[in-house]
């Protein structure tokens, strides 16, 4: 259905107001449209005037996300006409070393890179754009840029700085002392708390990359591997036990408060076609007391998941290969120091993976009951969680994964976040 005549002369004011209804509030896309007037964005549609770059990136977005959403490929092949503009200003902008600092062409990046998470024009193209966006970061001194925009700025695109460079197994510059330092300005106990959480993260992206060179070159140099190995070993048992602390921490916490209910008697039942096989292999999901508890505690076992991948992936020792069950269970649920973590074997961190993946599973039906649907104005770290814990169950290839899909495509149209499922 084409726009009516009433609505014509309108269209790029409707694109707008209606791919803001549906971003995140206080995400960075939304803060920088907060500031900004709207007929400034329009005209941006009519020229390429070199202080216009964002205005031109999220008009092209907007374009395009109404466009798609509605299934019209005209308004949508306007949008790409416009978003290779804005590439095109973009890239000029950047061979300027006074201008690719700036806020404005970071917002222009993370725009374009939200985009590509939202409607992919491309294999692994919003991974690009974060890579890109770490870049720019880093030509930034992060002590120079510490202003309450630039720190909201900052805070605002940590979660896809940390997912792409967890993708592509590079170390990121959030793991850095300094960067540490100026994600904690300002913080609120409850930011600070979430920010350790990124922390961990930080550094296991700096341990994802180590490990990832180290087994590369495992068979060349089998005693300088063993020594890597150890070493990596070493630096990610720490995180594992700061984890449990957190945990012990966070639940100790009445506002963070949540119970078991029977998942037979979920408010989301299973659909009546799916087979038999698909019922998900726990009797229990989580009601919490709201929602930032929901959100937390997926975030929590998203960063435990990776810290344990780290462990699982590394090269066998000749500890045995008998399972400690207390270990598994006690990883997710005690925050006691355990003595001997050093002799744990990645069968044990493997079933540990499982069972945070599927603590995120029964965090699940509460968070869609709440938010009616995953989409774009979800909390990113939900979507983060949610396409970890669906791979660490191994997709659809698990009872599991096919009860999570199936339950996310029951309660929206369509998996919105179509870049960090395809990546």
């Amino acid at each position: 259905m084409r726009l009516s005549a009433l609505l014509r002369g309108n269209e790029h004011e409707i694109y707008i107001c209606y791919t803001r209804k549906h971003l995140r509030r206080g995400g960075p896309v939304d803060l920088a449209l907060q500031e900004i007037q709207l007929g400034d964005i329009i005209t941006a549609g009519t020229t390429t005037e070199n202080g216009r770059i964002f205005h031109q990136a999220v008009l092209s977005f907007a374009i395009i996300f109404f466009g798609t959403q509605h299934g019209q490929a005209y308004i949508t092949n306007q949008g790409y006409a416009m978003h290779g503009v804005a590439l095109k200003q973009l890239n000029h902008v950047l061979s300027d070393p006074i201008c690719y600092t700036c806020d404005e062409v970071i917002l222009s990046v993370v725009t374009l890179a939200m985009l590509e998470c939202l409607v992919p024009t491309g294999p692994k193209y919003y991974l690009r754009h974060m890579i890109g966006l770490e870049r720019l970061l880093e030509l930034r001194d992060p002590s120079s840029y510490c202003s309450p925009k630039s720190s909201e700025l900052y805070k605002s695109v940590r979660h896809m700085i940390l997912f792409a460079s967890l993708r592509t197994g590079k170390p990121s510059i959030l793991a850095r002392a300094e960067w540490k330092t100026v994600l904690r300005a300002n913080c609120s106990d409850e930011e600070l708390q979430e920010q350790d959480l990124y922390d961990v993260l930080a550094d296991c992206t700096v341990l994802v990359a180590e490990r990832d060179n180290m087994l590369a070159n495992w068979e060349l140099d089998l005693e300088r591997g063993t020594h890597q190995r150890d070493k990596i070993k070493r630096r990610a048992l720490p995180l594992l036990t700061h984890l449990r602390a957190w945990r012990k921490r966070w639940d100790s916490d009445g506002r963070n408060s949540y119970f078991e209910t029977s998942a037979a008697f979920a408010r989301l039942q299973p659909m009546q076609e799916s087979r038999g096989d698909d019922s998900p292999h726990f009797p229990t999901i989580f009601e919490f007391s709201n929602d930032s508890a929901a959100t937390m505690l997926m975030f929590y076992n998203t960063t435990l998941i990776y810290v344990l991948q780290v462990l699982a992936s590394l090269p066998l020792e000749n500890f045995g290969i008998h399972s400690n069950q207390s270990f598994i269970q006690n990883t997710l649920q005690d925050a006691g120091y355990l003595d001997d973590l050093w002799k744990h074997t990645k069968y044990e961190y493997i079933a540990a993976e499982r069972l945070a993946a599927l603590e995120v599973c029964r965090c699940i039906p509460y968070y869609l009951v709440r938010k009616s649907r995953l989409d774009s104005d979800s909390s990113p770290v939900v979507h983060w969680a949610v396409t970890t814990a669906w791979m660490t169950l191994r997709g659809n290839e698990s009872a599991e994964g096919r009860w999570m899909m199936d339950l996310l495509n029951r309660k929206s149209r369509e998996v919105i976040a179509k870049g960090l499922w395809a990546i």
